[in-house]
C-alpha cells in the first residue's frame, strides 16, 4: 500500500496546476515550465517531482476537469436531468475559460489524451444511456457527439467577462438542445 500524500504537498500540487493554468492561458501550452514554477513560487525541482513533463501536467489538468464534471454529477439522476452533463461543461467554461484547453494541447494519439478521453466517454456514456432509455435525448446520439458538444462549448471561453461568458452559455445551450432533445 502506498503512502498517502501530504497535505502540504497536495496543496503544492493545487498551486502548481493553478499556475499552469493561469500561464497557459496568458502565453499559450509552449509557455516555459520554469514560468509555472516561477508563478507558483516553487523551484524546477518541485515542478518535476509533481510532473514529469509538459504532457503529465496537462494530464493533471485534464483529470482536474473531468473531476469537475463528475463531483457535479454525483447526485444527478442523468435519465430525469439529460442536459445535466452538457450544462456542467458550460459551466465549467463559464468559470474556469482556460481550463477547457489542455485537451488541445496534447495529440490525439497520447496516451493521456486517450485516457482522459475514455473517462469522459464513460461519464457521458452513462447519462446518455440512462436519458435515452428515458426517451429525453434522440435516440442516435453518441458519447462522441457529447465530445463534440463541448468543443463547441469551448466559445464560451472567449467572453472578455464572466457576464460575457454567462451570455454566451445560455445562448449556445439554447441552440445545442434544439438539436439533442427529442
Amino acid at each position: 500500500m502506498g503512502n498517502p500524500i501530504r497535505s502540504d504537498a497536495l496543496r503544492r500540487r493545487q498551486i502548481i496546476l493553478d499556475a499552469a493554468t493561469e500561464v497557459f492561458a496568458a502565453h499559450g501550452y509552449g509557455a516555459p515550465l520554469d514560468s509555472i514554477a516561477a508563478r507558483a513560487g516553487v523551484g524546477q525541482g518541485t515542478l518535476y517531482r509533481n510532473f514529469a513533463d509538459r504532457d503529465d501536467l496537462l494530464g493533471a489538468m485534464i483529470d482536474r476537469d473531468l473531476t469537475f464534471l463528475e463531483t457535479a454529477l454525483r447526485d444527478t439522476p442523468l435519465a430525469e436531468h439529460p442536459l445535466a452533463l452538457i450544462e456542467a461543461m458550460a459551466e465549467h467554461a463559464v468559470l474556469h475559460p482556460a481550463l477547457c484547453e489542455p485537451w488541445l494541447a496534447l495529440p490525439p494519439e497520447s496516451p493521456i489524451f486517450l485516457a482522459g478521453r475514455d473517462r469522459f466517454f464513460r461519464l457521458a456514456g452513462r447519462g446518455l444511456r440512462e436519458a435515452q432509455a428515458a426517451g429525453r435525448l434522440r435516440p442516435d446520439l453518441t458519447a462522441a457527439d457529447i465530445g463534440a458538444i463541448g468543443a463547441m462549448l469551448r466559445a464560451i471561453r472567449l467572453g472578455a467577462d464572466e457576464a460575457e461568458r454567462r451570455l454566451t452559455k445560455q445562448r449556445v445551450l439554447g441552440m445545442l438542445t434544439q438539436g439533442i432533445v427529442p
